[in-house]
């Protein structure tokens, strides 16, 4: 649905006021090309804040306030949002606080090939209570997440889709639920980026989502979610650099429905430090690279994989062998559980430079010269390239291994240093 009326409507780079609602915006001063020093209030369902169309609009809003209430009707396409750029358009935001109250009624959103540039500004999106003739569904106008997700909430904070790109610097962005900076529908290519912010979900949801085709960064950034810092679906990425996680459910949860059994999901952690309640990384269904270095973390499972629940799984066809999971540890020490249950695929984890404390069950473990594993548990693993030396675990505790294509340890049972046994035998 196009939008054609909002608070304050920009196209093609003029201010066009018989689209505008004027008598919902006070003070400051507004042009053709920024804004600045405005209070934007409206309770008015759907009506969008700032709305910044065309390749030809170039616009800035500075030092200024947007507060509304009311439900959106249709977040795909931004309807109802606190800020908006589309079709090509360029917004810059600096020192503005946005607001608003009600269902899928985002602070901002970024569509169409577009830019916004978010600068110490703070975005909040309390959600609000459903109707009573909501129907639940998937796609544009539902408003709750889908079931899938084990989420709840009514509002993502912050949308960037179809080719768009979006940058966060020195702001926080809270979201009640849901979901804080969302990505979704990306048709091709979708950047979103947070410089030195923090983010939170207050009572459940996501503070990143990283959709099919899409690519979110952050760095330096302070996460707290009541659920996951980031769920990641089909052939995406997220990269983490000096970013600390504080996280009710998971740190990521990686998934992928109605996609491909070729589709693989990257996540990078460069530095910075990860709790979680649950699994760290908890992967449904999937295949993912995921590469941390030198990270601190914290949780009884380190990584857990399973067949997805979701009725809209990617299924792997009898026969078909895919990708998997590959996780890299380096430069780390670690105490955790690796859990591998997704009977689809295989796992796989490398150790570099690493020490890692924990059970680990139906995965591939290979560890180099700098690393050690110690099973804390009785473990099923697979091994790859390892050394007896670098494998303990304690009196009582039994590793059985089937060697794997790179294992050089001779069939049998090794006594290891701790008084626990490592007994391998060759792959049948």
């Amino acid at each position: 649905m196009a939008i054609t009326e909002a608070v304050i409507y920009i196209s093609d780079g003029e201010y066009v006021e018989d689209q505008s609602v004027t008598s919902a915006v006070s003070g400051g001063k507004v042009t053709d090309t920024y804004a600045t020093g405005i209070k934007v209030s409206s309770d008015e369902e759907s009506l969008n804040g700032l709305y910044v169309t065309g390749d030809q609009s170039a616009y800035t809003l500075s030092n200024s306030e947007i507060d509304l209430s009311g439900n959106g009707s249709n977040d795909f396409d931004g309807t109802g949002a606190g800020a908006m750029a589309n079709d090509g358009a360029t917004l810059v935001i600096k020192n503005v606080d946005i607001t608003t109250n009600g269902c899928i009624r985002s602070a901002a959103t970024v569509t169409g090939s577009s830019i916004l540039k978010v600068y110490n500004s703070t975005f909040t999106a309390n959600g609000g209570t459903l109707p009573d003739d909501y129907v639940a569904k998937t796609g544009p106008g539902m408003m709750e997440p889908p079931s899938g997700l084990g989420i709840s909430g009514t509002c993502r904070c912050c949308l960037t889709m179809d080719n768009s790109k979006s940058y966060y610097y020195d702001s926080t962005i809270i979201s009640d639920g849901w979901g804080a900076l969302s990505t979704d529908s990306a048709n091709g290519y979708v950047y979103m980026e947070a410089n030195n912010c923090k983010v939170q979900t207050v009572e459940d949801g996501y503070c990143a989502y990283a959709d099919n085709g899409c690519h979110d960064v952050f760095n330096n950034c302070q996460i707290d979610s009541a659920a996951m810092a980031i769920i990641m679906a089909g052939v995406s990425d997220a990269v983490y650099t000096d970013t600390e996680a504080t996280c009710g459910t998971y740190f990521a949860m990686i998934h992928n429905v109605m996609g491909s059994t070729s589709e693989i999901a990257t996540l990078t952690v460069n530095g910075g430090s990860i709790a979680t309640d649950k699994a760290t990384f908890y992967v449904k269904s999937a295949n993912a690279d995921i590469i941390v270095d030198g990270a601190a973390i914290t949780s009884d499972v380190l990584l857990q994989t399973i067949i997805n629940d979701d009725s809209n799984r990617t299924v792997v066809p009898e026969g078909e062998t895919v990708y998997g999971i590959n996780a890299v540890f380096k430069n780390m020490t670690l105490a955790g559980s690796v859990l591998h249950e997704d009977t689809e695929r295989t796992t796989a984890v490398s150790l570099v430079a690493t020490t890692l404390a924990g059970d680990i069950q139906d995965a591939t473990i290979t560890i180099d010269d700098d690393s050690k594993w110690t099973a804390t548990a009785d473990s099923v693993v697979t091994l790859g390239s390892a050394s007896v030396d670098n494998i303990d675990a304690a009196t009582g505790v039994t590793i059985t291994a089937t060697a794997g294509t790179d294992c050089t340890l001779s069939s049998g049972t090794y006594t290891l240093a701790s008084g626990g046994s490592l007994v391998v035998s060759a792959a049948e």
